[in-house]
């Protein structure tokens, strides 16, 4: 697994896209191990998206379309960016209409 180094470093450059309003990286459990938020946000967002993580893979898994390697939800005013890894999961909230990947 990356090191707390390697992961701030990321945020960090996430951080510097116009229009990134927060980054977290948090472990499969559910356990932030890296944010640009606040501790209650953080904790909120992460809880959320470990069990939507959850429940897509299980939707991968049944459809037998191999393994989930990103998930996007676009909302009225922005959209969330998810990459569920093996070990953690990349959050980013965003801006609609802000490139980043």
């Amino acid at each position: 697994m990356f090191g707390r180094r390697i992961f701030d470093e990321t945020l960090k450059k996430l951080k510097r896209f116009e229009g990134v309003k927060g980054v977290i990286v948090t472990d499969v459990t559910g356990l932030p191990i890296s944010t640009t938020y606040d501790t209650e946000k953080t904790e909120k967002i992460a809880a959320l998206i470990t069990s939507l993580v959850g429940k897509a893979r299980s939707v991968v898994s049944e459809l037998e379309e191999g393994a989930m390697s990103f998930l996007t939800i676009t909302t009225l005013e922005g959209e969330v960016l998810i990459a569920p890894e093996e070990e953690y999961i990349l959050i980013v909230l965003k801006e609609k209409g802000v490139k980043i990947f």
